[in-house]
């Protein structure tokens, strides 16, 4: 996962920005986001519970293939509705990291329940540390236009066979890698007799609360998050070359925060350390409305990143203990598509607001979510993680 993650890196960041000096709107930046999401959210629950029954292995490979072609669809072409199959294409495969239900699924079929906070926790590390390497290179376009003298899209289109190089090295790892023999995926299903629950799955009312959980912050956090870096280029006049290294720092201090978990998740618990996280990233979004000076906005926008990935472990850790290890991949997948069919809505629902309504009410609306989704694991889960304890 580490090496598509360098490319994922600085196409998070890039990508909304490039979107926008190609001459498309904020409402058409919105769509284009919104279309990857879209076809992602379906592509979670349809590989996540194939996944559960047929292995891991097909799915992590094909996640590789798509999102190294988005790539060089990119570096192709660059007109409306090339730019929109290069995202649903690599909308099939981006989402194949830690967490997303295939990769979730994998781990749980290698590791015993104990072990995954652990797990989860490296995993984030090392994604912190190449996505962090990929958000600095976000400034290459900029450094190949005033080297070269490469025209905007020219200067991009290297930037994205970059992308293409790091995504595709990713096969050489996976095709070595074994899933879980097959016999004692079928054991398991024939010993849970899947014919009396719908796909053979026995624990759809976890899944489904789970999913509402996390829709509310799918939602919120898309509103905020899918149109940023274009928000700080219009409104504070930065692009890549200054966005790049904040987020790679924020990244990188991330990683380091990933040691206190164990720390904070003995004296927390794991639902109230997610609830934190949510309150004070809804309060930091609130401060972007109320901030004029540019140096505090990035700093906002520093403390802000450093938060939203902090609770991604614990997050993942605690999903990984709702369900039965066989239908990890199926929770997951379910979740992440109530959470990102509603945050297919909001990169477009964000530019309208942006460029209609007021650049403040996407960050109003995202707030309220987040909060909302703090009261909701709070509600829903606090008391069942007392009873474990005690």
């Amino acid at each position: 996962m580490a090496t598509r993650r360098i490319a994922l890196g600085f196409l998070f960041l890039v990508r909304s920005i490039y979107f926008g000096h190609l001459g498309f709107s904020y409402t058409e930046v919105g769509l284009l986001l919104s279309l990857a999401t879209l076809v992602a959210a379906i592509r979670q629950i349809i590989f996540g519970m194939i996944s559960d029954r047929f292995g891991r292995k097909l799915f992590i490979l094909l996640g590789a293939i798509f999102t190294t072609v988005r790539f060089i669809v990119f570096a192709l072409r660059s007109d409306f509705w090339s730019i929109a199959i290069g995202q649903v294409l690599g909308a099939l495969g981006e989402g194949s990291g830690p967490g997303q239900p295939v990769v979730s699924g994998y781990i749980s079929d290698k590791s015993e329940e104990p072990d995954r906070p652990n797990i989860f926790t490296a995993l984030g590390i090392t994604n912190s540390l190449t996505t962090s390497l990929g958000f600095a290179l976000s400034g290459l376009p900029v450094f190949f236009e005033n080297r070269f003298g490469l025209n905007m899209v020219s200067a991009h289109s290297w930037l994205w066979w970059i992308g293409a190089f790091f995504s595709s090295i990713s096969i050489f790892f996976i095709l070595p890698m074994e899933d879980k023999t097959k016999v004692d995926k079928e054991i398991k299903i024939t010993e849970s007799d899947p014919n009396d629950h719908f796909m053979g799955v026995t624990s759809w009312s976890d899944i489904f609360k789970f999913s509402l959980v996390r829709s509310t912050s799918g939602l919120g956090y898309g509103l905020v998050g899918s149109l940023l870096p274009l928000y700080f280029s219009d409104h504070y006049g930065v692009g890549s070359e200054i966005l790049g290294p904040l987020y790679a720092i924020s990244r990188l201090v991330t990683t380091f925060s990933y040691l206190l978990i164990p720390t904070i998740v003995m004296h927390l618990g794991e639902i109230r350390a997610l609830m934190w996280t949510r309150l004070i990233s809804a309060g930091l979004t609130l401060a972007f409305i109320f901030v004029d000076l540019y140096p505090v906005a990035l700093v906002i926008l520093f403390i802000y990143r450093i938060i939203i990935h902090f609770g991604m472990p614990i997050r993942q850790s605690f999903a990984s203990s709702l369900v039965p290890s066989n239908e990890i991949a199926t929770a997951v997948g379910v979740s992440n598509f109530f959470r990102m069919s509603l945050r297919t809505a909001a990169p477009t629902a964000a530019g309208y607001m942006f460029e209609t309504i007021s650049s403040n009410l996407p960050f109003l609306s995202g707030a309220f979510l987040v909060a909302v989704n703090a009261g909701f694991y709070f509600g829903f889960y606090d008391e069942d993680e007392e009873l474990l304890e005690s």
